[in-house]
């Protein structure tokens, strides 16, 4: 009997596969990395153009805005009425020798319209040494007692407190609450809204009561409009509503009252009823009647 050893081999086959298996893995993480690294270096690089663009950008803005090329030359203002245009170039904060292109355009327009005077403006450069400001400016249609006296404007909207002289020559409204007032984009509430249809109404060329006739507008939320004149305070009555007819009927009458020496001096007019027409003299013009 013969006695011998064995030997059992393993499978080659097997180790061959790990190893290449292996061999494959470390590729794989090889090129990853090798990937990873070069988009690394590509954002690096991008990160790195576009920080020298915005200092190239910025070294142009500087010197682009430092220059005297651009200074301003020329400032034209128009639109101004009641604002001189040292007053304008002052609320606008500019003045002759600013670089065109330093301006913050957008906020010489806010210091503009800041202003209570002013109810709009605009502003553009014109390369390379112009600024152009247009102003559209509140037009004043009276004056209104609420303790404190305001201007409103050609909207019936209140617009500053009245000032010094400002309100010279103005209407004063009175009856007017606070309540009444609109604010903003709001419509006029009815009470103001009658006062300003009165008012728009005398403005008018060939309007039977002249706008510069007029002291006083006195507003009764039951008895309605009554105009007071600047010729000895005579007033004139218009309740609310059908503002034209009555002042049509206050035109036909009016030729009647100045060609009578006694009624001329009249105390009041009454056009509130349709129906009639109620004139009140003097207590003097009265008893010589």
């Amino acid at each position: 009997m013969i006695q011998g050893t064995v030997t059992v081999l393993g499978n080659s086959k097997n180790r061959k596969t790990r190893k290449n298996r292996r061999k494959k893995d470390l590729g794989q993480l090889r090129r990853r990395w090798m990937a990873r690294t070069l988009t690394g270096v590509k954002l690096c690089g991008i990160i790195a153009g576009l920080l020298m663009a915005s200092a190239g950008f910025m070294y142009v803005y500087a010197a682009v805005t430092c220059s005297d090329y651009f200074r301003t030359e020329k400032i034209r203002i128009g639109g101004n009425q009641r604002l001189s245009e040292e007053q304008v170039l002052a609320q606008a904060g500019i003045d002759i020798g600013n670089n065109l292109l330093a301006l913050n355009l957008s906020l010489v327009r806010k210091r503009l319209i800041a202003h209570p005077w002013v109810a709009d403006a605009r502003v553009a450069r014109e390369i390379p040494e112009t600024i152009t400001i247009r102003l559209v400016e509140h037009e004043a249609l009276a004056q209104i007692d609420l303790g404190r006296r305001f201007l409103i404007n050609t909207d019936g909207k209140i617009f500053k407190e009245v000032q010094d002289a400002e309100a010279s020559g103005l209407p004063l409204i009175q009856g007017i609450e606070y309540g009444d007032i609109s604010l903003g984009e709001d419509a006029l509430n009815p009470p103001m809204a009658a006062v300003v249809d009165v008012l728009q109404s005398c403005r008018k060329p060939v309007s039977v009561i002249p706008y510069t006739e007029i002291q006083e507008l006195r507003l009764d939320k039951e008895m309605g409009i009554t105009i007071v004149l600047k010729d000895q305070e005579r007033m004139i009555q218009l309740g609310f509503g059908d503002l034209d007819t009555k002042l049509e009927r206050f035109k036909r009458l009016r030729p009647v009252l100045q060609g009578n020496g006694k009624w001329r001096s009249f105390q009041m007019v009454d056009l509130n009823n349709p129906d009639r027409v109620v004139v009140r003299l003097n207590a003097s013009d009265a008893q010589g009647a």
